[in-house]
């Protein structure tokens, strides 16, 4: 196998977002095979000896220069997951493979500056779409909104982003016998308002001894909030950010999310590797995700699931090995190669 100099393009690597975890963890495992360059506007994390080019560009400013600059690195092909690099690549004339990890919806979106990001990655993507080899969106879902959004008659193939798995999951130190997880920001359209609500109908039932605990950034807005909200339930845990989350997920009951909108829901297969069961709303592309676990069709039905598997007592950590297999950085490379072909 020819060994090829690769660019992975996205707007930034932070801490704690799944969509960026998951691109640095592709990245790693293309390493392994290839030549890799990660061109990113920002990072705030180890990238674990990557190559990282920061690029100063926006969609007001910087296009071309950043065009330019790959163009001159003589990359063999390039791999965007964000805006604005979807046009970046565009405009390089690099061979291009864009991955779509999707936007919410204009309508779930709050203020001017979530309008804003709506407008900024559609408006990539529909400019971009039509120069690239093939869209690989992370998601079935994600799929038909891509063609019917942007009127796309192009190659297309699914690609969901693989997850970096810990071989043994760690020992737990949740000091809860029994408790619902939920991991991902906190943000209206992710519903962790509607989350807590039902959770405290649950306790109601159940007692006492039941708990929920919430991962992940939270809107500084929206803490208020869910704080009152927390408080009026009981037991509600938020704790932030995490560095790592998989001794959480190991003695959780179940994992939980209300959320409005995912393009994959990473933290949903990481869950069901621990063997935890997810209940989720029958929306967006949950249906895909959910192999262990819930999907409720209404309000009344995620309660029902919720407290049947705080009922259920698990025995403790189990690692399912189909999620892994389905879901392996690795896989993804492996098939990431087969769509490009003779290019990797």
């Amino acid at each position: 196998m020819e060994t090829l100099d690769i660019c992975i393009a996205t707007h930034r690597i932070v801490k704690g977002n799944g969509i960026d975890i998951s691109v640095l963890e592709f990245a790693r495992a293309l390493s392994r095979r290839h030549n890799v360059t990660l061109a990113v506007n920002y990072t705030d994390t180890d990238c674990g000896g990557l190559e990282v080019l920061k690029c100063r560009v926006s969609l007001r400013s910087g296009l071309r220069a950043a065009a330019g600059d790959l163009k001159r690195r003589r990359f063999d092909l390039i791999s965007t997951h964000y805006s604005p690099f979807d046009l970046v690549a565009a405009l390089s004339g690099i061979p291009h493979y864009l991955h779509d990890p999707g936007i919410p919806p204009f309508g779930v979106l709050k203020g001017v500056s979530g309008k804003y990001l709506w407008a900024a990655v559609n408006g990539g993507r529909l400019l971009s779409a039509r120069s690239a080899r093939c869209v690989l969106p992370i998601s079935g879902y994600l799929g038909g909104q891509f063609r019917r959004k942007y009127l796309y008659r192009g190659r297309m193939e699914t690609l969901p982003y693989g997850i970096d798995f810990p071989a043994e999951l760690p020992d737990p130190e949740v000091p809860y016998e029994r408790y619902v997880l939920y991991v991902g920001r906190h943000t209206p359209y992710k519903g962790v308002d509607t989350l807590i609500r039902i959770f405290g109908e649950v306790r109601e039932e159940l007692g006492d001894d039941v708990h929920l605990v919430t991962i992940g950034h939270c809107d500084e807005g929206y803490r208020p909030y869910l704080d009152a909200l927390g408080k009026k339930a009981g037991n509600v845990h938020m704790l932030g950010f995490v560095p790592d989350v998989w001794g959480y997920y190991a003695r959780a009951s179940a994992y939980a999310t209300c959320s409005l909108w995912e393009g994959q829901d990473r933290p949903v297969i990481e869950a069901q590797y621990a063997g935890v069961p997810a209940v989720t709303f029958n929306n967006c592309s949950h249906p895909e995700v959910v192999e262990r676990g819930t999907l409720a069709g209404d309000r009344r039905a995620f309660r029902e699931a919720l407290a049947g598997y705080l009922r259920e007592r698990r025995p403790g950590p189990a690692k399912d090995e189909r999620i892994r297999d389905k879901y392996s950085p690795e896989g993804m490379v492996r098939k990431f190669g087969e769509i490009a072909g003779d290019r990797c």
